[in-house]
């Protein structure tokens, strides 16, 4: 890292980077996840730590072996003098290094120990004095392969080093016993591992030098039999592997693994510690996070001080700009650019990130209000998804809407409306997301929705009746919120068809909207206008693709201004299958009344009432059907509005209903009709007048 360009990589652009997606992974398991992390970056840590002190150790070792090989002259010295030597040098080693002695190729064995040894005791017979033997030509060092000493009982290596002559010929085999574990006594102690965590020691053959439980040492790692423990015996026996880490289950909880490897010998540190040690209260969880949050920037301080005051300057600035985007989130003021070299470029960088970032959250949570995730990704994740234009591709299109709704609006607030309409939109809107369907628009409170657009399904129909089922399920849960806050309940009807639409981009390139046009929208529509509340009707197309599934109450036929031929209309009750759902089955009459009530009937022509009101009686009523009688005949699904009595808009107590079906009794007409808006007023005043 000899420019500034390789400084900002590593010290800013890779943190900033890392911390971006580390955010962008949040949710509502985040503290868990946060934990875990935190618990493999400790143990990461520690191994690392640990092989590299052994590591260091290690090489440090060797160099004293070759500086004494080379300047102390052991040739010329006799056995006291080496006795001495070695002696001097242990002590300067420390209290890793267990032994250094010298063997010599006539058997001859000195060293730094007094303790006797067996009388057969051959230095050319051991592993170290075999091994230099076997050097390659050049090679002056090595080390054995860990062992148990067996006085100590502790897993040790042994260094060596050939000594040679003055004339090049070997003099002997100088060696130094090492014990692994003294030799990362300091750092365990400074740096204790979680708490019910393991610190074991194996070989490269994975076998146990150093295990809690006395009884695996001297065996593989793998005997265990658990998942985890094979994996990772089968991992430290590829010697290409430095370091690895695993999470999963272990005898009946999920645990952290890992290990590492030291360098120039051998040897590999594992550490095993249960997850759920580290998976603390949040309130602990804060003061841990922000003891090392402090701990880190601290560190960064001083270092970028020491390193260079001059350099670490604008460097801090940044630095500290990137860990200030870790506590608040990734959107922040820009810094200031105060100079024109590569870190002013790279200032000018992160701001400009910055704002990228800004923008295409923005973009993505706005847009995401307005149109469902699928468009989103489908407009800003692909090279022409923002272009005008659009294909001809087969789609089923729900639309919803509620009856009574406009009535209701003219007896609540403003804000009240807006509360219930997006009480009532929030619901429905989460039920067709996990349908997948696609919302087109919301108009007042009808929702356009289209299953197959942008991303194709094959069962578009099919996902479509059931979302159709279960938002007409879930309008009883919305009713007995409004009861509590004393509004009548609401229906819905919902009608659905299955045709070729344009799907695309439609629009200018100054306002455009993703959605789409065709007949078989405005066929649509009409069959959702022919709906009674909590009804459900399917057109011939969509029926076709759905029949082995769904459970139909009944058909209608149905004309439609413009269609020279009537149209079968499936009302859906059932959907079966994986979707299993089912409305309730529904009391079609009225209760008969004990006196036929006078009222005046009002045909609704859009949101407006005819002329001039029919003379009739509503001879049944409960809620939601009543029955009407009047002279003339009024067609099917004829929205109307039935007026009690006053003359004045403030005195007026009327219901709005939807004609269902006309039977001819005697001179005159019996309507049975749907109620579409009902206040408590009427039913006082029905009870009243009875």
């Amino acid at each position: 890292m000899k420019t500034l360009t390789g400084k900002f990589i590593v010290f800013i652009i890779i943190p900033v980077v890392f911390i971006l997606s580390a955010l962008s992974l949040s949710s509502y398991l985040l503290v868990h996840k946060l934990l875990i992390d935190q618990m493999k970056i400790s143990g990461q840590n520690f191994l690392r730590a640990s092989a590299e002190q052994v590591s260091t150790r290690i090489v440090q070792i060797q160099s004293t072996l070759e500086l004494m090989a080379i300047t102390e002259r052991l040739e010329a010295k006799n056995d006291s003098e080496r006795h001495r030597l070695f002696v001097e040098i242990k002590d300067l080693l420390g209290g890793a290094t267990t032994s250094i002695f010298l063997g010599f190729p006539d058997g001859k064995f000195v060293r730094a120990k007094t303790t006797p040894l067996p009388q057969d005791y051959d230095p050319r017979t051991r592993p170290w004095y075999l091994g230099a033997l076997g050097l390659p030509t050049g090679v002056m060092e090595g080390v054995t392969e860990p062992y148990l000493d067996a006085g100590t009982g502790r897993p040790t290596i042994t260094l060596y080093h050939k000594v040679v002559n003055h004339a090049g010929g070997l003099m002997g085999v100088l060696g130094v016993d090492v014990d692994i574990e003294s030799a990362s006594r300091s750092l365990m102690d400074n740096l204790p591992i979680l708490e019910n965590g393991q610190n074991i020691l194996v070989d490269a053959n994975a076998v146990v030098l150093l295990h809690p439980d006395k009884d695996m040492i001297g065996s593989d790692i793998g005997i265990t039999g658990v998942e985890l423990d094979e994996q990772l015996s089968e991992d430290i026996k590829q010697t290409e592997i430095q370091y690895k880490q695993y999470l999963g289950n272990y005898l009946n909880e999920q645990r952290y693994l890992g290990f590492h490897r030291v360098q120039n010998a051998p040897i590999c540190f594992v550490l095993s510690v249960p997850a759920k040690t580290v998976l603390k209260p949040l309130d602990k969880l804060t003061l841990q996070m922000a003891a090392l949050c402090i701990s880190l920037i601290m560190g960064l301080l001083l270092l970028l001080i020491v390193v260079t005051r001059r350099i670490s300057r604008p460097i801090m600035d940044l630095t500290n700009s990137a860990i200030q985007v870790t506590e608040t989130g990734p959107y922040r003021d820009a810094i200031d650019v105060k100079s024109r070299d590569e870190i002013g470029q790279l200032t000018a960088a992160f701001n400009e990130m910055m704002e990228g970032l800004r923008q295409r959250d923005f973009i993505r949570d706005t847009f995401g209000r307005y149109v469902t995730k699928e468009v989103v990704e489908e407009l800003l994740d692909t090279s022409d998804g923002l272009k005008l234009g659009g294909e001809i591709r087969e789609v089923t299109i729900m639309l919803s809407d509620l009856r009574g709704f406009t009535p209701l609006c003219e007896h609540l607030n403003p804000d009240q409306v807006i509360e219930v309409l997006n009480g009532y939109l929030s619901r429905m809107s989460k039920i067709i997301g996990q349908y997948k369907g696609t919302i087109n628009e919301f108009i007042g409170d009808a929702i356009l929705t289209f299953f197959g657009a942008p991303i194709k399904y094959g069962d578009g129909p099919a996902r479509a009746v059931a979302c159709a089922l279960a938002m007409q399920l879930a309008m009883e849960g919305i009713n007995s919120e409004n009861s509590e806050k004393g509004l009548p309940p609401l229906f819905m009807g919902i009608g659905i068809n299955t045709g070729e639409v344009i799907v695309g981009n439609i629009g200018s390139k100054e306002r455009a909207k993703y959605g789409v046009v065709g007949h078989n929208i405005n066929l649509t529509s009409r069959v959702e206008g022919a709906t009674l509340g909590g009804q459900v009707l399917i057109t011939p197309s969509t029926y076709e693709q759905v029949k082995d599934m769904v459970v139909v109450r009944g058909v209608q036929p149905v004309r439609f201004k413009g269609v020279e031929e009537d149209i079968d209309l499936y009302d859906v009750v059932g959907i079966k299958g994986s979707y299993n759902l089912r409305l309730p089955d529904r009391i079609e009459h009225a209760e008969p009344l004990k006196t036929p009530i006078p009222v005046i009937l009002h045909k609704m022509h859009g949101k407006k009432t005819g002329s001039s009101g029919l003379s009739a009686e509503l001879t049944h009523f409960s809620t939601p059907w009543a029955t009407v009688l009047v002279a003339e005949k009024i067609a099917p699904l004829q929205e109307i509005r039935i007026d009690f009595t006053g003359d004045g808009e403030e005195d007026r107590i009327y219901l709005y209903a939807k004609v269902a079906a006309v039977a001819q009794q005697d001179d005159r007409h019996s309507h049975s009709t749907q109620i579409t808006y009902l206040t408590p007023m009427v039913t006082k005043f029905i009870d009243g007048f009875s």
